[in-house]
């Protein structure tokens, strides 16, 4: 997507240096060994990121900020493919994914929850949010996990919370508002001896904006760290989804090159206060190929360098588990297209990522695994006249089994 200059603008948040350092030693202190009745510790933990989707593409919405009118009918249609892709559905499937997987540790992207309010006041200037809950992701994926007798403990950082008006012919003003809040979710399964805590859940400092009909509309992004103690062993867990790439000169490979540092500095920051093993999941949205470059940045009107996160990764001495497998393939994880219902679709590039960062752990090997990737994995769409099936999502999923030696 290629974005005009002047269209763009950056966020960044007001960050106490003083504040967050608190919060940080707080951490340690939380972080440190409690001394429960611990079991023996196993030498195994199995691992899994899932960018569940959306259920649309939104940025239809970006690509018609050029002509406000239209606005109202373009947040419609998407609104109507996000029920079209019917998360209701699709989270039976990933349900499936994790019952057959058993990870220890999930890390959960693009987990929305979608409101409405009709009549709509968003053109009206009044703008009070709209609070009727049309789904919740993570409540409709953790019935379906209860329903398999699965039990997670979850954590999560809220990201963007856009609103904007659709047309709804319903409605007595022929306008209603739909909400999105966006989140980044970590599951840590419930079994005897595991605990864990939320260490970070921070906004990033630099994210993207647009100007929509007057109004000001941030895609904030964030990550979230959790410590958990998982078969007699501490671990870090982070889990995130990076900024889109887009071309190799846009601002967006800035943003999320200017993302994946802090995120690192963070980890960095917290492993020098308290050492541990730390596994960082998610959506990357940067696969092997990329390549540093420069992208423009549209407000100063200047070319700025930037690395790409899976670079940063590799060169902060993270391990690529989809690498440390005797065996494997191109491991491909993005993305199907919009309505996800062509079993003839295909995946063509590796974004979704688990990172190990072993901290003088011995390795003994790694299993992964793309799941939510073959045509058997598809659900049925009871709300298509034609029963149409689905994928579970536009991206695969990745399940790491990483073994320790004793």
């Amino acid at each position: 997507m290629k974005t005009k200059p002047g269209k763009m603008f950056f966020i960044f948040s007001k960050v106490l240096v003083i504040h967050s350092l608190c919060i940080a030693v707080g951490m340690f202190i939380l972080a440190a060994p409690i001394s429960p009745v611990f079991a023996r510790a196993d030498t195994k933990i199995n691992v899994m990121t899932q960018n569940l989707y959306l259920g649309a593409d939104i940025f239809k919405v970006v690509e018609a900020a050029d002509n406000p009118e239209r606005i109202p009918y373009v947040v419609a249609d998407v609104f109507q493919t996000v029920l079209y892709t019917n998360f209701w559905a699709r989270a039976e499937a990933i349900a499936d994914e994790i019952a057959s997987s058993q990870p220890d540790v999930i890390g959960l992207q693009e987990v929305s929850t979608f409101y409405t309010q009709t009549p709509g006041d968003f053109l009206d200037g009044n703008q009070i949010q709209a609070s009727d809950v049309v789904i919740d992701f993570y409540e409709v994926l953790n019935n379906a996990l209860q329903t398999r007798g699965l039990d997670y403990k979850a954590y999560q950082v809220t990201n963007a919370d856009v609103e904007l008006p659709m047309v709804n012919p319903t409605s007595p003003t022929y306008l209603s508002d739909v909400r999105m809040v966006d989140h980044d979710y970590i599951l840590v399964k419930q079994d005897r001896g595991y605990l864990s805590w939320v260490v970070l859940a921070r906004n990033y400092a630099l994210n993207l904006g647009l100007d929509l009909s007057g109004n000001y509309v941030e895609f904030t992004r964030g990550y979230l760290v959790v410590g958990a103690y998982v078969k007699g062993k501490f671990y870090r867990f982070a889990s995130t989804h990076l900024e889109v790439s887009s071309s190799p000169d846009s601002v967006f490979r800035i943003v999320q090159s200017a993302q994946m540092t802090e995120l690192l500095t963070a980890l960095k920051f917290l492993s020098f206060l308290n050492p541990k093993t730390t596994i960082v999941m998610g959506d990357l949205n940067s696969s092997p190929e990329d390549v540093a470059g420069f992208g423009y940045h549209p407000e100063y009107d200047m070319w700025l360098p930037y690395v790409p996160p899976y670079k940063q990764a590799v060169c902060a001495g993270y391990l690529d588990t989809w690498l440390l497998q005797d065996d494997y393939d191109e491991g491909y994880t993005s993305g199907f297209e919009e309505t996800i219902d062509d079993p003839e679709d295909t995946l063509e590039s590796r974004i979704d990522h688990i990172f190990l960062y072993p901290n003088f752990q011995k390795l003994d090997n790694v299993l992964s695994d793309v799941v939510g990737d073959h045509p058997d994995d598809m659900v049925a769409n009871p709300l298509d006249p034609e029963n149409l099936v689905l994928w579970p999502s536009d991206h695969a999923g990745v399940v790491s089994e990483i073994r320790f030696l004793p």
